[in-house]
């Protein structure tokens, strides 16, 4: 049922607990976007042949101020007014009072494009260098000059204005890029050269999660020059001053209303500002309430759509098993644009080695753009990508190191993750301890060498004629698999340039004797956790504990939703808060409010030039061991359970950390086919104790599932896995495809043994005539 909005002027600044797709007032009018009909061209007209009474479209020229918004990566249109993106880039929006009519008239929109794109009507740079050539003798030295020039400016615009290239990282590191005695650096290829084990693979990730709540959009009005804006924003900062740009009206005249807010991809970050953007031009134009709710098909489409992250993973092992190199190469698609793009592909470094410690390391990690829209990740769950790509390369390096997945990690175990160690020589120092525990700890408890040494010697049957699945069928037993794989999650990332505004916490001691925490509004979980933390050090009841989201005018959260979210970051600035109200002086008026931030000696822990350093916060750990067999007759996988070992520091809530990892467990089996579910298995928890402030672990299922899911698989199939989702079929065509293999195989033993036969025939044959006798 709609909820009736009044006009009436309120605060600058709110939060609101309804959804603004719930939300009516007098007079509202609908707004669809006018979209792009094509990738690539040049927009020369929208229109419509006849538009009723009451309807209009809203384009880039009705924006007051700014139609261009800047980003770290560049800057984007509200409305694309001149070269297209990607196909269903936004061009207008169309506005009028009913809803269903709007659908009709927007199929009737008329837009021109011109297929021909800015860069195509610029010169050619190599064909006014063979035309220099041509006439070299003819010119003068000085013409000859000057049209050199104007080819290297024509180069440097289309490199500034046209390069798909959004953000790179490179990283080395090892004693092969130090210079000997001669002044020559080998470079990591020499390592791979005399390597006596080397295993190169190409891993493809593109796991979505299934987004259930509410789509994005807006509600905007204006009234007495203010405009007010009711949207589930995320970064409330940023909104502000987006809009403030783009309608060319002062941030103090702008009253935000957040929104119930559910999705936690980038582009709902980013792009929300934008959209509010549209809706408000349209409203100033209307005179009118305006409200624009995207379609689910839209919000998959442009807002939760991730696009292929591929890694190139290549690694060397000497003789005894330890790594002695590991190259990597990352290519993301970021989209037509991307903020976020940096701080991709940047954790996506950090995260590249997983928890190892080759002696060597070159990674080279790029983002590009493309005719797609903007590619959507949850920032915390971007590092999933790397570890499924390490996870699985080490696992195939280590069958052929002839190594367990146990003995192989804890061999390479990386000895820097911890702090404690001062020697660190490692690019990346994180806060981790007991890992090795943890790992003989859960090897343990799910029988883990025993069920990997039987599954591994089954799996080999598929190259033996006597191997129970040469031929599935109904009487085959069920090929299984076992996969192990580890991995951290990182909270509150110090590189980050999207980030850079302090991060605070205010706490207040009221004249009641309660603690009021101002935050923008938390999950009861981590509410739960706080109320702990307060009354564990000032000694209070949990109930004297109380939050409160009402910002003052222009004092809104200037950082995204999540970063608050993060629990390490919010129980660390707690932690300090209540340790300095508890050291007050008892003559101190009441109230008595402190506010913490973190602090700059923390973040230069971290050094942005040489990437190296400490990189987050705080970190979380886990490892995961899960087992599966699939049906010889329907083709389908069984998890059969997974076990769980986790370090999140100190946990307050037993049962609410289990239940946030178990459905974080479901929502990843949702998106590991795209075309199906996995049934929920048997799951086992296990937490290390620790005194270690609390950190994030509600995404760190994401970082290991999909990696040990994949290694189950390959070990069960007897072929690799190198790609997630994967598709109903996949099962299916992977042991048609071991059977192809095997039929092929055994034609050319064959082909061999008659061979043999032959030649073993035609030399007896020779023997019985020949005519010289030994006596």
């Amino acid at each position: 049922m709609s909820k009736k909005v009044t006009a009436a002027k309120t605060n600058k600044f709110s939060f609101q607990k309804e959804f603004f797709s719930d939300l009516t007032m007098d007079g509202m009018l609908y707004a669809l976007t006018v979209r792009s009909p094509t990738k690539e061209g040049i927009i020369k007209s929208i229109s419509h042949p006849d538009l009723p009474e009451g309807y209009t479209l809203v384009t880039a020229r009705d924006i007051p101020g700014s139609n261009l918004i800047d980003t770290p990566r560049g800057k984007i249109p509200i409305f694309c007014e001149g070269n297209i993106s990607y196909e269903g880039e936004p061009l207008a929006l169309l506005v009028g009072p009913d809803e269903s009519k709007l659908q009709v008239l927007l199929d009737e929109i008329e837009i021109t494009v011109d297929t021909n794109t800015i860069e195509d009507y610029l010169p050619d740079e190599d064909m006014m260098a063979s035309n220099v050539e041509s006439v070299e003798g003819k010119i003068s030295k000085r013409r000859l000059n000057e049209q050199n020039r104007e080819i290297k400016a024509l180069k440097e615009i289309k490199e500034e204005f046209f390069s798909d290239k959004l953000a790179e990282r490179t990283l080395k590191f090892g004693p092969c890029w130090i210079p000997d005695e001669n002044g020559e650096i080998k470079g990591i290829d020499s390592i791979f050269d005399s390597a006596e084990y080397v295993f190169e693979k190409d891993w493809t990730y593109s796991l979505k999660t299934t987004d259930y709540g509410e789509p994005n959009g807006a509600l905007c009005f204006w009234k007495d020059g203010t405009l007010t804006i009711l949207t589930p924003t995320q970064w409330l900062g940023s909104l502000r001053k987006i809009v403030s740009e783009s309608m060319a009206i002062d941030a103090e005249d702008i009253n935000l209303k957040k929104t119930i807010s559910t999705n936690r991809g980038t582009n709902s970050i980013w792009y929300n500002s934008i959209i509010s953007c549209q809706v408000a031009a349209a409203s100033k134009k209307c005179g009118k309430p305006i409200k624009l709710v995207y379609s689910r098909k839209e919000q998959d489409k442009f807002l939760n759509t991730i696009q292929p992250i591929t890694i190139t993973h290549k690694s060397a092992a000497n003789s005894k098993g330890r790594l002695i190199a590991m190259k990597v190469n990352i290519k993301v698609d970021a989209g037509y644009a991307n903020p976020f793009a940096q701080e991709m592909i940047d954790r996506l470094v950090i995260a590249s080695c997983g928890l190892y410690a080759p002696e060597n390391i070159l990674i080279e990690s790029e983002a590009t753009s493309s005719a797609n829209p903007a590619s959507s990740v949850d920032i915390q769950l971007i590092d999933s990508a790397a570890f499924f790509a390490v996870e699985n390369q080490m696992n195939c390096l280590c069958e052929k190191c002839s190594l367990t997945p146990l003995e192989f990690k804890k061999l390479n175990f990386n000895t820097f993750l911890e702090s404690k160690n001062k020697k660190n020589q490692f690019p990346f120092l994180f806060n981790i301890e007991k890992i090795s525990e943890a790992l003989d700890a859960i090897s343990s408890k799910s029988d883990f060498n025993r069920k990997y040494a039987s599954y591994h010697l089954d799996s080999n049957n598929w190259e033996t004629e006597s191997g129970p699945k040469e031929y599935v069928s109904l009487f085959s037993s069920p090929m299984r698999g076992i996969g192990f794989a580890c991995a951290f999650e990182g909270t509150g990332y110090y590189g980050s340039e999207v980030y850079e505004a302090a991060q605070s916490l205010e706490v207040t001691l009221e004249e009641d004797n309660t603690i009021t925490i101002l935050c923008p509004p938390v999950s009861d979980s981590i509410q739960e956790i706080c109320s702990t933390t307060v009354s564990e050090i000032l000694e209070i009841p949990q109930s004297n504990v109380k939050f409160n989201s009402a910002f003052k005018n222009g004092e809104e959260p200037p950082l995204p939703e999540n970063v608050y979210s993060s629990i390490s970051i919010m129980t660390s600035l707690l932690r300090k808060c209540c340790q300095t109200i508890k050291r007050r002086k008892g003559n101190e008026k009441l109230p008595y409010t402190v506010r913490k931030k973190i602090s700059s000696v923390q973040k230069n822990e971290w050094n942005h030039e040489n990437f190296s350093g400490k990189p987050f916060h705080s970190t979380s750990y886990i490892a995961a061991i899960l087992e599966l067999e699939i049906n010889p007759c329907t083709y389908r996988e069984n998890i059969r359970n997974i076990n769980l070992v986790v370090n999140g520091g100190k946990i307050l809530s037993t049962q609410a950390a289990a239940s946030t990892i178990k459905l974080g467990i479901q929502r990843v089996l949702e998106c590991l086919f795209d075309d199906d579910r996995i049934e929920y298995p048997p799951v086992k928890i296990s937490f290390v104790q620790s005194e270690n402030d609390s950190s994030q672990i509600g995404e760190l299922v994401y970082q290991v599932i999909p990696a040990a899911f994949t290694q189950a698989l390959t070990q069960a199939l007897n072929c690799t896995i190198n790609s997630i989702p994967l598709s109903s079929d996949t099962i299916f065509m992977k042991i048609k495809e071991q059977k192809k293999i095997l039929r092929e195989l055994n034609m050319k033993l064959d082909m061999q043994t008659n061979k043999h036969e032959e030649s073993d025939n035609q030399e007896a044959e020779e023997n019985e005539n020949s005519t010289d006798f030994e006596w």
